[in-house]
């Protein structure tokens, strides 16, 4: 139990397809792919999406990391389909397990990556851990500033920062229904609206960025670590994506703030611009954690976003000196 709650089992949050689920075409590719019928096949515990994600080993000992997602599973068929266009044009230097086959059938995707010799991180975090999977950012976020050629050939762009991104001011406009507020927010909603109204300027960068950075998107190994599920990859400030990261590490009771100045992406960037990218990822969390459960999505997941948007709120409210 943390100070916001019970905390979620990231490595074990995953309700997904299973192998025998799977249409015989999708099996046949797999196994062809792997040169052998599967000997082993390990479910991915962690992840929201709710699609077919496991460690698949032949009788050979070939391995490789499948995902897989048909119409029913439509949020994880659009990421997939997403990440295999992304993945083969990220630049060497990022830490990411490589995509070694992509197939798109009429009403499925299948993925075949690289078999990193990891594990999904857990809460609470050990330091080794945190500090192998912020070096991973940093090596990241270096590759991709400038924004790479190949994947603005791809479409790779800056997106307009949309209302999920200003629910404070959405609601000081009366356009967004109020959400629970923890005690240190109660009462500032214009305050904070404020603080959130330069989320734009503070985003805008010429880098590509993750869009989606958190502990359970990234594999840990002995010395290093690996980030994956690049779907949602938009040209803007590779330092919120760090600031992203460390809610979690705030809420499992790091040091989050030294973290974050320590970090490279950091570089050039203001105290006010840290507090803007908290206050809009509190807003984003706590307005999508009243949502209603999404079918076929982990049931974790609107846990997930209140726990992450208290941490987030916490964070934010200790800068401020917000009592």
């Amino acid at each position: 139990m943390s100070r916001f709650g019970p905390t979620v089992p990231y490595d074990a949050t995953a309700v997904r397809a299973t192998w025998e689920t799977l249409p015989q075409i999708v099996r046949e590719r797999i196994t062809a792919e792997l040169g052998g019928e599967p000997a082993d096949v390990r479910m991915a515990g962690g992840g929201f999406s709710g699609g077919f994600a496991a460690r698949v080993r032949a009788e050979s000992g070939a391995e490789l990391f499948v995902k897989a997602a048909g119409r029913d599973r439509s949020f994880a068929l659009d990421a997939y389909r997403q990440e295999a266009r992304v993945n083969p044009a990220l630049p060497q230097g990022v830490p990411a397990p490589r995509l070694e086959f992509a197939a798109d059938f009429e009403d499925w995707i299948v993925l075949g990556f690289e078999a990193v010799d990891g594990r999904a991180p857990a809460l609470p975090m050990a330091p080794r851990d945190l500090d192998l999977m912020l070096d991973a950012w940093a090596q990241a976020a270096a590759a991709l500033t400038p924004a790479p050629q190949e994947l603005l050939d791809l479409g790779v762009s800056p997106r307009h920062i949309d209302g999920n991104l200003r629910q404070f001011a959405g609601i000081a406009a009366g356009t967004v229904e109020p959400f629970p507020l923890p005690p240190a927010l109660e009462g500032r909603i214009d305050e904070i609206a404020e603080i959130e109204q330069d989320i734009e300027a503070a985003m805008t960068a010429d880098s590509v960025m993750h869009f989606d950075l958190r502990p359970d998107n990234m594999i840990v190994g002995a010395d290093r670590a690996w980030i994956c599920d690049w779907n949602w990859v938009q040209v803007h400030s590779t330092w919120f994506d760090t600031a992203c990261f460390l809610i979690a590490a705030h809420g499992d009771g790091h040091d989050a703030d030294g973290l974050f100045w320590k970090h490279p992406t950091a570089d050039g960037v203001a105290p006010e611009q840290l507090d803007t990218a908290l206050a809009s990822i509190t807003g984003y969390y706590l307005g999508r954690s009243v949502e209603d459960p999404i079918p076929d999505v982990s049931p974790y997941l609107r846990a997930h976003q209140r726990w992450s948007g208290l941490a987030a709120a916490d964070w934010l409210a200790r800068r401020r000196g917000w009592s």
